[in-house]
């Protein structure tokens, strides 16, 4: 099964000011907010593990009550199976990104763009 984003406008990247303390030069939010560029980032790295995901990944970041939605754009290779990629695409989006950032993700969408052949 896959889920299919309807919501065309572009999310902003909210919450992703900088900080730096006295001692270092550490760049992110400040304690408690989400840097949602960091999860970005994870979250293409993480969708491009896949087997059948193509490079072309798409992320949104959007935060509903501090936490996370994700609305990844796929292409999926074909002739894959498209609803065990988005599956395990999914699973392991969210798993990689508490892995790394600690952050707990309420929801990820998955729309296929895309369904090219292996090239020869």
């Amino acid at each position: 099964m896959t889920s299919t984003v309807t919501d065309s406008h572009t999310w902003s990247d909210t919450g992703s000011a900088a900080a730096t303390t006295a001692d270092n030069d550490i760049t992110g939010p400040p304690p408690g907010e989400v840097d949602t560029a960091a999860i970005r980032v994870a979250a293409i790295a993480a969708a491009r593990e896949i087997t059948g995901v193509e490079r072309d990944v798409e992320v949104r970041v959007k935060l509903a009550r501090g936490e996370p939605t994700l609305a990844l754009r796929l292409p999926i290779r074909y002739p894959m199976p498209i609803w065990q990629v988005a599956t395990a695409c999914r699973a392991h989006v969210r798993q990689r990104v508490q892995e790394q950032l600690g952050v707990r993700i309420r929801r990820v969408d998955i729309e296929v763009t895309d369904l090219p052949r292996k090239s020869l």
